[in-house]
């Protein structure tokens, strides 16, 4: 994927883009989540035993907080090898693309994005970026754009979220790679945890869930 230095943003068009639920239909962490669930069911144990926990914190933290949802991941992770769980995430991306349902409209808006001289295009999405580059590898528009994308690791056993990049951490994340402030030409999202980044944009676009692009005021 491209990247550019601060220094280059500075006479440029930034366009941001959600992924799922914008340049396609599903889920992709969310259908991860279930397909573990599916495929390591003496795990669902120490999830339900742990879901009191998750949902407390949930409501405590917010829906967009870190560690609720990487306990949940680790739950359901715990006592695996990493080649095991690598090999399942293999699994779970042929199975997915079988299923992934495109946006094509959306998808178009960013080739149009990415063939002008004087745009960056950011994809900037919850789900895990090594789930996201195996799903999107052979997309000839993808190795064009710039990715931020939630993280995963090894951590006590199983796996862990390093980064949830959705709500306001999407906001810190791109600060973190163009400078502040931020100002944005544009955004597109189905979803209204977007908001805080779509606040930074001078023209915002919503994605209804059969692909039709709406511009918001």
């Amino acid at each position: 994927m491209k990247k550019k230095s601060i220094k280059d943003t500075s006479q440029r068009k930034i366009i941001f883009f959600d992924l799922d639920g914008t340049l396609h239909k599903q889920d992709i962490f969310g259908s991860f989540i279930f397909y573990l669930i599916f495929h390591l069911p003496l795990n669902v144990l120490l999830l339900l035993l742990l879901l009191p926990i998750i949902g407390i914190g949930l409501v405590i933290k917010g829906s967009t907080s870190r560690w609720p949802i990487s306990l949940l991941l680790w739950s359901i992770t715990f006592g695996r090898t990493e080649l095991s769980l690598l090999n399942l995430e293999k699994k779970f991306v042929g199975w997915f693309r079988l299923r992934m349902k495109i946006f094509p409209i959306v998808q178009q808006k960013l080739i149009n994005y990415i063939s002008s001289n004087d745009v960056d295009v950011w994809v900037i999405t919850g789900s895990p970026q090594s789930l996201v580059e195996q799903i999107y590898y052979d997309y000839s528009f993808f190795k064009q754009i710039n990715l931020i994308a939630s993280q995963m690791e090894r951590g006590w056993g199983g796996r862990i979220l390093k980064v949830r990049c959705i709500g306001y951490e999407k906001v810190n994340q791109l600060e973190m790679k163009i400078g502040t402030p931020l100002k944005l030409y544009g955004g597109y999202s189905d979803n209204k945890k977007d908001y805080p980044l779509l606040s930074f944009c001078q023209k915002r676009w919503l994605v209804d869930v059969h692909g039709k692009i709406k511009k918001l005021k």
